[in-house]
């Protein structure tokens, strides 16, 4: 088994656009605003409950909405290092 550096929460949350939402990697960028790649209310529901079960930090839908990619992963890095 190898080991390797923890992913980072950008990568994580990319990851999850990917996998879980079925975002096409290609618009996953970190320019690329958060409500553009959560297309529907529900899918701005979902991610918020699957940051805080994956990465153990409440998100607001607005949050959500308002950030890009990049700014959203930051804000949640920052309340993550705040504990």
């Amino acid at each position: 088994m190898t080991t390797s550096a923890p992913e980072s929460v950008l990568d994580v949350i990319s990851e999850l656009l990917v996998e879980r939402f079925e975002v096409p990697s290609d618009e996953v960028r970190p320019d690329a605003l958060m409500r553009d790649l959560l297309t529907d209310s529900l899918m701005v529901v979902e991610m918020a409950i699957t940051v805080h079960e994956v990465l153990g930090v409440k998100v607001g839908e607005d949050e959500l909405r308002d950030a890009t990619l990049a700014g959203f992963a930051a804000s949640v890095e920052a309340r993550r290092t705040d504990r």
